[in-house]
């Protein structure tokens, strides 16, 4: 498919005037002699113009026009040629299926970030800052909007959105070939060098800016992986992915130390929001006090964190709120985690994640009776059961689903709370589940294992399930 992409878009600026070719749901190829491509909001206002090579991808057909994504926030309606002949059915003459192996130039060129915390937005209208980058950071330029560049700088369109024209300078025009062909030594027509990450044997969370900051979630990386360094900047490298590590990971003797907090919530309880750092901006996983995370990046209000146990396995990344985490010292950070062992055999895929349901893609499994910590709690979960983020004694990090009675609590957090109306305790969670006793509003009781939906309580000699939204949490 992308050879014939390759040969299509070569095809184009030979024998056709500069239009787009395309087909919804198909790659956009941008193509012409040209960069006035224009590209419009749904209402008709110009919104920029797309350079000569620019590629995405289409949805919704409407009159003749094809709406183009940029970002997660912002897309723009291209105008496409219906009376052309379908390019991806009409035959390439075999004249010209060498074509695109000429040196052919294209409107795309590769630019250089020249000012410190240079802004990266996700629109144009500068609504929404995603990261920051550092001078020597290189990106390949797509479009103008305004007086923004339209840029991408990684691998894929994960990495794209709009910078400041002032805060770049145009280094080098780029090829056809340069733009399709990626190979293991030269990028975007630049020469890369493959290289080796030491970490010290642990897992490494890698950043998506060299400025200390960007939304997109971290990357993981293990000791001994290769990695493609495309740019040296000031301690740090721009990785071909559009990542950003420090240098000293590569040096086999460096420091390889990262930086590490504890989660400190308000009350012993209550636990930690952690974002998804997207644009929707979800909240996917909730932290127990005294958990200990990676922080490889962070502004004065945001942190970007990767959360795994020290043995590795279950791996999760997003950003929280900096003033709920507590850095060096954190003697004094109340542990609000759960003491817990599996009353029954568990099964798990690749991921670590668990559950007591034996299906044939399963790969391995937890005996009855292995104890496990409890450090946070999954907010989603499709069937409505608690997806508990547990740490085994070995440092594995898994992700257990309790559907009734599959974690018993050993040792809680030792805090007791009262209900806040009239309540039923059952023997699982479940308005089905058998019921223990009633307890009247303001019964003290201990909490054991603190759930989303349901939580494991204490009254006196007998442990139950309480629906979480009848007690009354500090």
């Amino acid at each position: 498919m992308k050879k014939r992409l390759m040969i299509l878009a070569v095809l184009t600026v030979l024998l056709l005037p500069p239009v787009l070719s395309a087909r919804a749901g198909l790659e956009l190829t941008v193509s012409g002699s040209g960069k006035d491509i224009y590209a419009y909001t749904k209402s008709g206002k110009q919104a920029g113009i797309l350079y000569n090579s620019y590629s995405s991808y289409l949805s919704e057909d409407t009159n003749g026009m094809h709406r183009c994504i940029l970002t997660s926030e912002y897309s723009v309606w291209v105008e496409v040629p219906v009376s052309k002949p379908d390019p991806y059915v009409t035959p390439i003459p075999a004249s010209l299926r060498s074509e695109y192996e000429k040196t052919i130039p294209c409107d795309i060129f590769i630019a250089e970030v020249i000012r410190q915390d240079a802004p990266f937005y996700t629109s144009p209208d500068h609504s929404h800052l995603s990261a920051k980058h550092t001078p020597g950071t290189l990106v390949q330029v797509c479009g103008e909007f305004g007086n923004d560049y339209f840029v991408i700088y990684g691998r894929d369109l994960d990495h794209c959105g709009f910078m400041p024209i002032s805060a770049l300078r145009r280094v080098r025009d780029m090829t056809f070939p340069q733009y399709y062909y990626i190979n293991s030594s030269e990028y975007w027509g630049l020469e890369v060098h493959e290289m080796t990450v030491y970490t010290g044997g642990a897992v490494l969370a890698v950043g998506a800016s060299a400025t200390g900051y960007s939304e997109m979630p971290p990357l993981c990386i293990e000791d001994g992986q290769k990695v493609t360094v495309m740019a040296e900047l000031d301690g740090w490298v721009q990785l071909d992915d559009g990542y950003f590590m420090e240098r000293r990971f590569l040096d086999p003797d460096g420091d390889h130390s990262v930086t590490y907090a504890t989660v400190k919530t308000s009350g012993v309880l209550n636990r930690l929001r952690v974002h998804s750092g997207t644009f929707n901006d979800q909240v996917f996983l909730k932290l127990s006090s005294g958990t200990q995370v990676q922080v490889p990046a962070h502004t004065d209000e945001w942190a970007s964190v990767f959360i795994t146990g020290p043995g590795g396995g279950t791996s999760e990344s997003g950003k929280v709120k900096m003033e709920f985490l507590a850095f060096g010292d954190a003697s004094k950070v109340k542990n609000g985690s759960t003491r817990v062992r599996c009353t029954r055999e568990l099964y798990g895929n690749s991921k670590y994640d668990v559950s007591p349901e034996k299906l044939w893609w399963k790969e391995f499994s937890l005996p009855a009776g292995t104890e496990m910590t409890v450090i946070g709690i999954c907010t989603e979960s499709d069937d409505g059961w608690e997806r508990y983020f547990c740490l085994l004694d070995d440092g594995t990090a898994v992700t257990v689903e309790d559907c009734g009675g599959v974690l018993e609590p050993l040792e809680g957090p030792g805090v007791k709370v009262k209900t806040t109306s009239r309540v039923k305790m059952r023997m699982g969670p479940g308005k089905e589940a058998e019921e223990i006793l009633t307890l009247n509003q303001g019964t003290g009781v201990e909490v054991l294992l603190r759930g989303e939906n349901w939580t494991i309580v204490k009254y006196r000699d007998q442990v139950g399930y309480v629906m979480s939204k009848y007690l009354q949490f500090p």
